[in-house]
């Protein structure tokens, strides 16, 4: 469809734009692309969710220009007719075209505008950790499981099943250890939730990935998510990029910007070098999104591995290939949000 001119404007964004600025126009608009213009309002490329993931793989963050992203050689027409000559086919090629005449932006032709979830019923699996004693919550979940707790007056669990239905996976394999009974009846009363759901039973707490090694059959690669994770990552995305690369281990990352509210004093054996006012501090986290490889199975089997970290470090070590995919879709840890799940608990 061709988007209107009201819509239009809403992605249209400066060059002299913050990546940041970008980020949350994408996010807003769904449409998983901003168009850049300057000073004058002509037109000088695009950018999309891939241009900013390899952004960031380039060492850029959050407060780099766009200039450093912006693709000035995009594909545009130059009238909206130009697009009635294309065949179905062709225009399936392109999630979005530009319509650009005398250097000025005059239209936007999107495929599936309601939706960024594009492909058919995935053979890979993914597997929810759901095991743990969310001893970080405290009372929260001294009676019920973490993965049961509520946001937004819904099981953090079913969140996550209808977001992996939504990216159009089927397989699942669930991890359970404390109050398992619970989950499974939750599962069980929902009917699966039109999912092939199995349960990975372990018999003592096996950590945050132990229970990775009780696997028995899944795809060559499957995804890997934390159940107090809720995220709008596109997973098909995820495992292309996974895939395409060849990787053992692939970790979604996510880039935070703290606000300093100090000046900072810059000091050598008590003399005074420097002073900065109130720096932003910019850093990278894991967010429990994570693509494996089958191999891995076998590793955590062999080396008796129960944490995340402790799987990085032998993998690492090992020099496995073990890459990260930056996300800066929505995203919310729950794992420790007390203030957050009182509200619905």
């Amino acid at each position: 469809m061709l988007l209107d001119k009201n819509y239009l404007k809403k992605i249209i964004i400066s060059q002299d734009s913050k990546i940041l600025e970008a980020i949350n126009n994408l996010n807003i608009s769904g449409l998983k692309i901003v168009l850049v213009v300057d000073k004058n309002k002509k037109f000088v490329g695009v950018v999309n969710d891939g241009d900013i993931r390899r952004a960031f793989s380039s060492g850029y963050n959050i407060n780099s220009s766009i200039r450093h992203v912006v693709n000035k050689k995009s594909f545009f027409v130059k009238t909206i007719l130009d697009i009635n000559n294309f065949s179905p086919r062709e225009l399936d090629e392109f999630s979005h075209i530009p319509v650009i005449k005398n250097n000025k932006i005059y239209g936007l032709y999107a495929q599936n505008i309601n939706s960024n979830i594009t492909e058919k019923n995935n053979k890979e699996h993914v597997v929810i950790m759901a095991g743990g004693y969310g001893k970080r919550l405290g009372v929260l979940t001294k009676k019920c499981p973490k993965a049961l707790l509520k946001f937004n007056n819904k099981p953090l669990l079913q969140h996550i099943l209808e977001y992996v239905k939504k990216n159009n996976f089927y397989n699942i394999q669930i991890s359970l250890f404390f109050l398992k009974k619970m989950i499974k009846n939750f599962i069980l009363k929902k009917n699966h939730f039109s999912l092939k759901i199995k349960f990975l039973e372990e018999r003592s707490p096996m950590g945050t990935i132990g229970s990775i090694g009780l696997i028995k059959k899944i795809s060559s690669n499957f995804v890997v998510l934390n159940c107090d994770v809720i995220s709008d990552v596109n997973l098909n995305e995820l495992l292309k990029f996974h895939k395409k690369h060849k990787s053992i281990l692939t970790i979604g990352i996510k880039h935070f910007q703290y606000k300093n509210p100090y000046g900072v004093i810059i000091s050598k054996k008590n003399r005074f070098i420097s002073f900065k006012e109130k720096p932003d501090v910019n850093f990278t986290i894991n967010t429990g999104i994570y693509v494996f490889n089958r191999k891995i199975i076998s590793i955590i089997k062999k080396f008796n591995l129960r944490n995340i970290e402790d799987l990085i470090t032998k993998l690492n070590n090992n020099n496995y290939k073990i890459l990260t995919y930056p996300i800066f879709e929505n995203w919310h840890d729950l794992g420790q949000d007390k203030k957050k799940l009182k509200k619905y608990n």
